[in-house]
């Protein structure tokens, strides 16, 4: 009955209301580019990334119906859409054909929006890592997001970003044994004694190593930033075929 309830409350994560980043700080003004807010009648509900002039990756748990999304490329603080604020409407949205939302399985998503984005010191794209050349252990990576900062809904205002540690698979899927199966197709990060890491509201958001967008968030377990239970995420170089398929042909 534990883990039923536990995996019955893992499934429901990117909807709940205990989203946010912890253990972090308010990332510098602009100083992630790529970063997207996925809104949903101008509230935001879900992170993203920009890959190129035209594409946004997130994760397949955040589609929502595309005439009430907008992407919101450029922000710092959201309520304020200043100068360097681009706003998108999304004219295609492509998930992998083989998500699986009970396991979260391939848990990503490409967004095509309405227009070109217009590069700037406040937007520009992040670079994808090269096809299965995966991550290793104790790699140090970052994760960013404006999701809410506490359980009672209250919403920092600002990006936030926390710096955390990937682990090795094995490990995680010892974490997730009796919940979920854990994939080569993911990655995990978690800090042993610490409180840090991401929730359901930095969903679709990335993982940063080495520059590069290694991760796209996808779920956690318990608390969040538990290290009992590690972040999970997409692992993108795992899907680097599939996202410039995707990207050709549309």
């Amino acid at each position: 009955m534990k883990y039923l309830l536990l995996l019955t409350a893992l499934c429901s994560l990117p909807l709940s209301g205990a989203y946010y980043i912890v253990g972090g700080h308010e990332a510098k003004p602009h100083s992630r580019p790529y970063m997207a807010s996925l809104q949903n009648k101008n509230v935001h509900f879900c992170g993203g990334f920009l890959i190129n002039r035209n594409w946004v990756l997130t994760a397949a748990h955040c589609l929502k119906p595309l005439t009430s999304m907008r992407v919101i490329l450029g922000a710092h603080k959201l309520s304020v859409l200043d100068k360097y604020v681009q706003v998108f409407s999304v004219s295609k949205a492509v998930p992998h054909p083989q998500y699986i939302n009970r396991t979260y399985n391939n848990d990503i998503l490409l967004l095509k929006l309405n227009r070109s984005a217009v590069m700037t010191s406040a937007v520009s794209p992040i670079k994808l890592p090269c096809t299965h050349l995966k991550v290793k252990p104790l790699s140090n990576c970052s994760v960013a997001g404006w999701g809410y900062v506490s359980d009672r809904r209250v919403s920092p205002g600002v990006l936030m970003e926390v710096n955390v540690t990937v682990i090795s698979l094995t490990t995680c899927k010892k974490a997730y044994s009796k919940i979920v199966p854990i994939v080569p197709s993911m990655l995990c990060t978690a800090t042993p004694g610490k409180i840090k890491g991401f929730c359901g509201g930095d969903s679709g958001g990335p993982l940063v190593c080495r520059k590069q967008a290694e991760g796209v968030v996808s779920f956690s377990g318990r608390k969040c930033g538990d290290p009992t239970f590690p972040d999970v995420y997409t692992r993108v170089s795992s899907f680097v075929p599939w996202i410039l398929r995707v990207i050709k042909k549309n």
